[in-house]
């Protein structure tokens, strides 16, 4: 499969096809210096900006790297784990609050899980509800309204909706995909908080626009050296997984 390597799974062994027509001489030769060329093969740092999606009891769900630093497997934290590598959850290093949260979800100690894929971040998402209420939601959980972040966060990554009989977290909804929410994994105050702004099973959402994230630049992984290439580059760089 092409795709850019911006949009390139992370922990996968990627070999560069080419370059956007529109590369410059300037971006060609900061490559050049890092070793990156056509048929050059390199692999994403997964730390930065990814998401990683689980299969767990099975349903899929979607959270962020930073997340799932908290969840052990085994001897090791799940965002160690390879592409398709099964654990079973040891431990969740987290706060009683987000304890709440990890359960609701399923990720309980004794629980199997395997890490499906990591993924890039996919940004902020605004969703309108009630054909009132605009909020970004993104799948660290957070909602934002007017450009104002409430005092607490609302766990977007723990809303369920169901589009076309397919269930699937309110973050990971495809602009222009609308549905009804199905089910919400959290307890009586999570519930609470997601029902002063109208998320709750029955209503209808739908998925306006993503916005695009922050210029963090890329690490990469070229013959055992690491490099950092900047947004604009990675949008322009072809890959294919090897």
């Amino acid at each position: 499969m092409q795709t850019t390597l911006n949009m390139a799974e992370r922990k996968k062994k990627l070999k560069v096809i080419g370059f956007h027509k529109s590369m410059g001489a300037y971006g060609k030769g900061l490559l050049a210096r890092m070793g990156i060329k056509e048929g050059v093969k390199l692999e994403i740092d997964a730390a930065y900006v990814s998401q990683i999606v689980l299969q767990l009891k099975g349903k899929k769900i979607q959270l962020g790297y930073d997340t799932l630093l908290s969840v052990v497997a085994g001897d090791k934290r799940l965002t160690d784990f390879q592409p398709k590598e099964l654990g079973t959850i040891s431990a969740l290093e987290v706060g009683r609050g987000a304890l709440a949260k990890y359960r609701a979800l399923g990720l309980k100690v004794g629980t199997t899980v395997e890490v499906v894929k990591f993924t890039p971040d996919s940004g902020p998402l605004f969703v309108k509800i009630q054909d009132a209420h605009i909020a970004i939601s993104n799948v660290e959980g957070f909602v934002i309204n007017d450009d104002e972040l409430y005092e607490y966060d609302l766990p977007g990554e723990l809303v369920f909706v169901k589009v076309n009989k397919t269930e699937k977290q309110l973050s990971r909804l495809k602009p222009g995909e609308e549905g009804t929410i199905s089910s919400i994994a959290g307890n009586a105050e999570i519930i609470a908080k997601l029902d002063q702004h109208w998320i709750k099973p029955g209503y209808t959402v739908k998925a306006l626009h993503r916005q695009d994230t922050e210029s963090h630049p890329l690490m990469v992984t070229v013959k055992g050296n690491c490099h950092h290439i900047p947004k604009g580059l990675t949008e322009k760089i072809y890959v294919k997984i090897t």
